[in-house]
């Protein structure tokens, strides 16, 4: 019952409800194809197209006529093979050049399509809001997946035929019409096989996209996975349980693999069933054309002539078959693309939405509650103003809502309830840009891209001159340590700043945050990475920073805002309490408790602390290293 739930779960998750052709329809569009490569491509089209319905007549006359295969002839005529064959080899020639060229422009269209489809994700990516990229359904594997297995998937599908399968159509029936034009006897009984072959193909497919759909999620999985592993090395081989994330690695492989086999086991029945049913057609097709030809009714140029319209008929059907393989893993692949497409956007900007200019910074927060669950509130009745320049605190346990109450200011989210503003004008009237221009946020998360220093500090103003990046630099105490690099402000910092100590990472962090000198700062536990000396001088240097700016910052180390001219206390997504640090320490409530843990008795609480360890088997043999890894099972 859990397993049928956790399926359908990611049905609805990565699902497109729409039908096949709907699908088609949908990706058709960002084939891109324009005017001039359409004619030249219908051009090419057609061409073979004729061609293929003019090269078994010709064989029809170079038999009957130039071989003396026709019906009461006794010989040959070496000019009509002569003619014949000249107009073969030159129907020939002129299709390869066509065949190359139809193929190099379906060849740019695949191209085109796999181009406008990441493009179109890409910036689809960038304005879903956190509540998509937060989600623990929508992994970083899976998101990757969408913009390449997804979509190499669908440009493979273009590129295997999926315009050609037109022509297909045109030489399928053409070849048809050809046939029974040539002999009505001969058509009826090749064509006592299709109706057994196309039941047997429809069942076969229909089991087969249900593989493929579970593939594409299978697959998912275990990029989701190997991007975890990755990113997580450190803390893999740091807890040495190697063996145990390979196993769980292993299992999503291998769940992979299974479903990839059933999906083969099942074509693997068509090749043979193919060959089975052509040879039973034939067998019937010689038997009776060679009693046509024994009364005399039928020419063995026409017979020639028929096989070949035969091989041309079932050669693009087997081609349009092959292609309902690819295409029911491609559907399972568009689905997912047009889904992510169509997911609506839960933050959206108003038409009339007006820029924030002059930002004095006053900001308010009118009865306003969220929650990211249903029914299970974090913020609860918050009723806050914050004064023009004035240095706000948040602090409280983890889950008491801080982070929370930050994002709704920076319009990650909208309240469920209520409103925030900001020098009286509602966020959901502002425009998006304008507002969190007006923003410097440095997170305890400590990310940078894999550029240089430079180029990290700029990020928060892209059009920033050098200058401004070195006074930012050591605005924030980053300058001296970023000189004494090799590069300087030109050192690669690597993929996700790894080659930077966490401490350095931060004050990075500060400098990106500050260059652009924001109205509005917000600090999210932002010196949680650094050691006590680089706190001790960022400590100082926001003294001078926060001077002409609101701030709020959120912390559990107390040292890093006793000086706030306000703190606001949250507990459970309520503010139970209010004031200076000296008013809420006299209060003897909730932060002195807080406070007392921190700076009065430390060695008590370690000694506390050490005597509940000491009872705890950490490492025994009861310790199940599996249950670390049951989140990807």
């Amino acid at each position: 019952m859990l397993k049928r739930k956790k399926k359908r779960d990611l049905e609805d998750e990565d699902s497109y409800k729409g039908n096949t052709f709907q699908i088609i329809k949908r990706l058709v569009y960002y084939v891109g194809i324009n005017k001039r490569l359409s004619y030249l491509l219908v051009l090419f089209i057609t061409s073979n197209v004729i061609f293929s319905w003019i090269t078994p007549l010709v064989f029809r006359s170079l038999v009957d006529d130039g071989l003396g295969g026709g019906i009461g002839a006794t010989q040959g005529n070496i000019d009509t093979i002569i003619v014949l064959g000249t107009i073969f080899f030159s129907v020939t020639v002129v299709g390869v050049i066509t065949r190359i060229a139809q193929g190099f422009i379906i060849s740019k269209l695949a191209t085109n399509t796999m181009y406008n489809l990441r493009s179109e994700l890409f910036t689809k990516f960038q304005y879903l809001g956190l509540d998509y990229h937060e989600s623990p359904k929508r992994t970083t594997g899976k998101k990757i997946n969408y913009l390449t297995g997804d979509v190499n998937t669908i440009q493979e599908l273009i590129q295997s035929g999926l315009l050609v399968s037109v022509s297909n159509f045109f030489i399928i029936f053409g070849s048809l019409t050809f046939m029974i034009i040539l002999s009505p006897i001969l058509t009826v009984v090749s064509f006592l096989i299709v109706p057994v072959f196309a039941v047997i193909a429809g069942v076969l497919f229909k089991k087969v996209r249900k593989f493929f759909i579970e593939l594409r999620e299978r697959i998912a999985t275990v990029t989701s996975k190997l991007d975890e592993s990755i990113m997580g090395m450190r803390i893999i081989q740091s807890f040495a349980v190697e063996d145990e994330n390979y196993t769980e690695f292993n299992d999503a492989n291998e769940l992979e693999r299974k479903t990839t086999m059933k999906a083969a086991k099942l074509m693997a029945f068509m090749p043979g069933i193919i060959i089975l049913i052509i040879t039973l057609g034939f067998s019937s097709l010689f038997l009776v054309s060679g009693a046509l030809i024994r009364q005399g009714s039928l020419s063995q140029g026409t017979l020639v002539a028929f096989i070949f319209y035969l091989f041309t008929f079932f050669e693009p059907l087997f081609s349009l078959i092959g292609l309902l393989t690819l295409l029911q893993n491609s559907l399972a692949a568009g689905a997912r693309i047009i889904r992510l497409l169509d997911e609506k956007i839960a933050i959206e900007e108003k038409n009339d939405a007006v820029s924030l200019v002059n930002t004095r910074g006053l900001i308010e927060y009118k009865n306003v509650n969220f929650s990211y669950n249903p029914g299970v509130p974090v913020l609860k009745n918050i009723n806050i103003k914050i004064k023009e320049k004035e240095r706000l605190a948040l602090v409280g346990y983890t889950g008491a809502g801080k982070s929370t109450f930050v994002k709704l200011l920076s319009r990650f989210y909208d309240p469920i309830q209520g409103e925030v503003l900001i020098d009286g004008k509602n966020l959901k009237d502002l425009k998006i840009n304008s507002l969190r221009g007006k923003m410097g946020i440095v997170s305890q998360e400590n990310f940078l891209f894999s550029g240089t220093i430079k180029d990290n500090i700029k990020f928060g103003k892209l059009d920033a001159s050098d200058e401004e990046v070195i006074s930012t630099a050591k605005q924030v105490q980053a300058h001296d340590f970023i000189m004494e690099l090799e590069n300087g402000y030109n050192t690669i910092v690597g993929e996700r700043g790894n080659k930077l100590s966490e401490g350095q990472k931060q004050l990075i962090s500060f400098a990106r945050a500050l260059i652009l000198n924001p109205p509005i700062l917000i600090l999210d536990e932002a010196t949680s990475s650094i050691d006590p000396y680089s706190e001790l001088l960022i400590q100082q240097a926001l003294k001078t920073l926060l001077k002409n700016r609101t701030s709020i910052s959120i912390a559990h180390r107390l040292s890093t805002i006793i000086n706030s001219d306000r703190i606001i206390v949250l507990d459970k997504g309520k503010i139970i309490e209010e004031g200076s640090h000296q008013t809420l320490v006299d209060l003897d409530g909730f932060y002195n408790q807080l406070y007392q843990m921190q700076f009065k008795d430390p060695f008590k609480k370690e000694k506390i602390e050490e005597e509940v360890l000491a009872d705890i088997d950490i490492r025994g043999d009861s310790y199940n290293k599996g249950d670390r890894f049951s989140r990807f099972i």
